[in-house]
């Protein structure tokens, strides 16, 4: 019997994996096997025990796995962490995140004919609170996703969320859909509640109520809800712990005044209906980012503010005095972004605290001074070149997008002065000569050049360019991915030293994509260039892009890349 039990042992392993064991090796694997299948229950869980003892990731605490497991975008996923270890199985079977997706439920009974799947998704969700209760567990975290709502729905919405507010929930994920008009309307029994830390609401309507207590509050945030002024002044005086208050697409708000929230963190208005006037009155606020109209000029207040380290504005109507007012006032600002602010002409940005910078779509802005020794990070994008650095030298992630440089072709010759604005450009890539990873992109129509290491720009003769200068802080992975992702060349074409392993890189992530990439599981509407692309040809430079683009080899050819190879490859999508 026990040369038997040798045979069928030494069966499972593959010819290769034995050739690779003496006789003495399989012997022992074939006792260690023989061994396993004699030990007990107890035995095995002694040594799960042993291997969890030696498994740092079953030593976190219990919350920052709940966190980790909240993080996941399935529930699915979540449930297959189980495996990791007896202490991860315990924590999943109380995990008490309920996640409820009408279409998504609905899609699985295709095969009920349309009139039931309402009544589908009623029966599934409120099975399924049974049972979550049934089992004595607390709600963590509802969330309701509703893409078709209508009127007979809203009373069953308000006895599961009432559920979920007797069993202690702390977070309330509800996003509805809104079709002409019809808005649900939270149940009161939300704004008594006295465990609800996070409130993320989408496409309700608030009705007015007076007495509001919220005391564990932390998270509020407003999409596409309509409130009145007197709704969001008791919010927030009703809710002493606010942490981070957002209102995005909001209609109602006439003015927001924000007081007496010391603990108050982040605040964010985007492109809310109505506010004339933005006061915020809170001294340890870190992060305040707002998007306005043209049409809708609005009054920003953050003087007391003093503490404010990220700063993003997307305002049509800040001035140069109003900026210089603002910017005066926060001696620790680290990050700022302007956008879109187009009363701007010319600023002073000085600061030895600032560590990224972003200047998107100013078109009027004519200069900016910028003195920052230790910016980080700087991006720009618009057609001119309005900025100037006095000591970019800290600078270790960069990007300049210019929109499409118009130059007359008939009277623009290769050798001839540059345009005031590429001269300007030329000052700057010297400063910044003593960088590595600095990149040239130059896309014209389908067609995409990459510039490595660069080292001296010249125009090229064309009308219709656009140009990216990039030094990613990343890996040109990242690199390749944003490129790719944003437009989909016909050419793609790389000019580099002949020592350089850049070209072969980027051939070899394009061919290992994948014939079925599972690289987007989540994604099913944009989906990454990997699920587009369908073949790739190494070409010369010269055969890719034919005599109608001549100019570009003339521009190449004249300038100092003869020293340098180019490699070009035509994509197929």
């Amino acid at each position: 019997m026990k040369g038997v039990h040798h045979k069928s042992s030494r069966n499972k392993l593959s010819t290769r994996d034995r050739k690779k064991l003496s006789g003495e090796d399989l012997n022992t694997v074939d006792e260690t096997v023989g061994q396993r299948k004699k030990l007990s229950g107890e035995d095995l869980s002694e040594l799960d025990h042993r291997v969890e003892f030696r498994d740092i990731i079953s030593q976190l605490p219990e919350h920052i796995i709940h966190h980790i497991l909240s993080l996941l975008r399935d529930t699915k996923d979540a449930a297959r962490t189980s495996i990791l270890s007896r202490k991860w199985r315990q924590i999943w079977t109380s995990f008490s995140i309920l996640k409820f997706d009408q279409q998504k439920i609905q899609e699985q009974e295709e095969c009920l004919e349309m009139r039931n799947k309402t009544k589908t998704f009623k029966d599934f969700v409120a099975n399924s609170l049974n049972n979550h209760l049934k089992r004595k567990l607390s709600i963590q975290k509802l969330v309701l996703h509703i893409t078709s709502y209508d009127l007979e729905l809203a009373p069953h919405m308000d006895h599961w969320i009432n559920i979920a507010i007797e069993n202690n929930m702390k977070e309330l994920d509800l996003h509805v859909v809104v079709k002409k008009s019809r808005y649900y309307y939270l149940p009161q029994t939300v704004f008594a509640s006295n465990t609800i830390t996070g409130l993320r609401l989408h496409g309700c309507k608030l009705k007015f109520r007076s007495n509001i207590k919220l005391p564990q509050l932390q998270k509020l945030y407003l999409h596409k809800v309509h409130v009145s002024q007197q709704i969001v002044d008791n919010l927030i005086s009703s809710c002493p712990l606010i942490e981070d208050l957002r209102f995005i697409h909001c209609t109602g708000l006439q003015n927001l005044q924000v007081s007496s929230l010391l603990k108050l963190d982040r605040v964010e208005v985007h492109h809310c209906q109505g506010p004339k006037e933005i006061k915020v009155n809170a001294p340890n606020l870190q992060t305040f980012w707002y998007c306005g109209k043209k049409s809708l000029p609005c009054k920003i207040d953050l003087v007391v503010c003093v503490f404010l380290k990220r700063l993003t504005l997307e305002d049509a109507n800040m001035t140069d005095e109003m900026f210089e007012d603002q910017f005066a006032r926060f001696p620790f600002l680290e990050i700022l972004d302007l956008s879109k602010c187009n009363n701007l002409k010319n600023l002073t940005i000085s600061s030895t605290q600032l560590k990224k910078l972003v200047l998107r779509g100013c078109k009027n802005l004519m200069e900016a001074d910028i003195d920052a020794p230790n910016l980080f990070s700087f991006e720009y994008k618009g057609d001119k070149m309005p900025f100037s650095f006095s000591n970019p030298s800290s600078l270790k992630a960069a990007k300049f997008s210019f929109e499409p440089v118009h130059i007359d072709s008939q009277e623009f010759h290769l050798g001839d002065a540059d345009p005031l604005w590429f001269f300007r450009l030329r000052e700057l890539l010297e400063k910044l000569k003593h960088s590595s990873g600095l990149k040239l992109i130059v896309r014209s129509k389908k067609n995409v050049i990459i510039h490595e290491e660069l080292e001296e720009v010249l125009l090229p003769p064309q009308s219709d360019l656009k140009l990216e200068i990039i030094k990613p802080l990343t890996c040109f992975e990242d690199l390749l991915d944003n490129l790719l992702r944003t437009c989909h060349p016909e050419i793609l074409s790389i000019v580099s030293s002949s020592s350089s392993e850049f070209p072969k890189l980027v051939y070899e992530k394009m061919m290992h994509r994948g014939e079925n990439p599972n690289c987007c599981p989540y994604n099913t509407q944009n989906k990454c260039w990997r699920h587009s692309l369908k073949g790739i040809k190494i070409e010369k430079f010269e055969a890719a892009y034919g005599k109608s683009t001549s100019d570009w080899i003339a521009w190449l050819k004249s300038s100092p890349t003869l020293q340098y190879q180019t490699t070009s490859y035509r994509l197929s999508w």
